[in-house]
């Protein structure tokens, strides 16, 4: 019988020591806020400095304790600010860069626009750590083991899911970002095919990409199967890797030389609980390191891009 090794992924390997205690703000307290301001009480070097609600923004009801009533005592008081919610305003994001803040922001979809590339610009000139969180992204959990796959040559996702007449299509985003991660290039071309199905406004999709590095991707979405399926193929110079994000199952071919039989692998990956931890973090090593979070602007503008490009087809 085919042995199954138990390995444990964490978000990443690096121990590290920050002298200086850094002080947490939130702007607004929906989405994740609850998970992140839970995390920064299991971090000696992380405390949390209050919460600044905009005038629209009505999640204040869900929040009575330490309130900044003026953004800029806001500013003054924190370190890092998290923008929680999906109701970002432009104007409050720049004003903390422009006071040399350090940025997270909750939910991705309000920088999924032209914004994004200013934003970018703006983190540059401001030498600052901006992270985005997504935290339906599945890919916390396997980035390790993908770095054991060099001269990676092809990526294939394979989505589908049982259909449902309250849901047309697959939501394909967190494919579109891992693929960007895991390429870690720039994509120059793309050819987007749909193909209608039985059911009322429903399309079998298959995109195909082409990154600057000479990565070939594509991503297969069916929202009419008979099954649910999730997988992510790698195709390397010397191992072949087939990873079940469902079932957590990474199945592994490693050739040692081209005319002897491959080495089969199966591991069993644990879970990734406690995203806003791991999130932190990240975000607080690449602070201290000066490098790029697990989710930076430029990985935003790259998904952008291409969410344009398929859109334009």
């Amino acid at each position: 019988m085919q042995e199954i090794k138990k390995i444990t992924i964490f978000a990443y390997r690096n121990q590290f020591i920050v002298e200086k205690k850094l002080n947490i703000g939130f702007v607004g307290f929906s989405g994740s806020a609850k998970g992140y301001l839970n995390a920064i009480d299991k971090f000696d070097n992380l405390s949390f400095s209050g919460i600044f609600f905009p005038k629209d923004d009505n999640s204040f009801e869900n929040y009575n304790e330490r309130r900044f009533e003026n953004y800029q005592d806001l500013l003054d008081a924190s370190d890092i600010i998290i923008f929680c919610g999906g109701k970002t305003q432009r104007r409050i994001i720049i004003e903390a860069i422009r006071n040399l803040k350090h940025i997270l922001i909750d939910d991705y979809t309000c920088i999924l626009n032209d914004l994004i590339v200013s934003l970018c610009n703006f983190v540059d000139e401001a030498e600052i750590t901006m992270q985005v969180s997504m935290p339906k992204i599945y890919y916390w959990g396997i980035c390790e083991i993908i770095e054991a796959y060099k001269n990676i040559r092809y990526i294939n996702f394979d989505k589908s899911v049982v259909y449902s007449h309250q849901r047309a299509n697959v939501d394909i985003i967190p494919e579109i970002l891992a693929m960007i991660k895991i390429a870690d290039s720039e994509v120059i071309t793309m050819h987007n095919k749909k193909l209608p199905l039985f059911a009322r406004r429903s399309e079998l999709q298959q995109i195909n990409f082409e990154f600057l590095n000479g990565i070939s991707a594509s991503i297969r979405a069916n929202p009419c199967a008979f099954y649910d399926n999730h997988e992510l193929t790698i195709v390397a110079e010397k191992n072949m890797a087939l990873i079940d994000l469902r079932k957590r199952e990474w199945h592994n071919l490693v050739y040692k030389t081209p005319t002897t039989e491959p080495i089969k692998e199966l591991f069993t990956l644990d879970e990734v609980p406690f995203i806003e931890r791991n999130e932190l973090k990240n975000m607080v090593y690449s602070i201290k390191t000066k490098t790029e979070p697990f989710i930076s602007p430029k990985s935003i503008r790259s998904l952008w891009k291409c969410i344009e490009m398929i859109n334009s087809k």
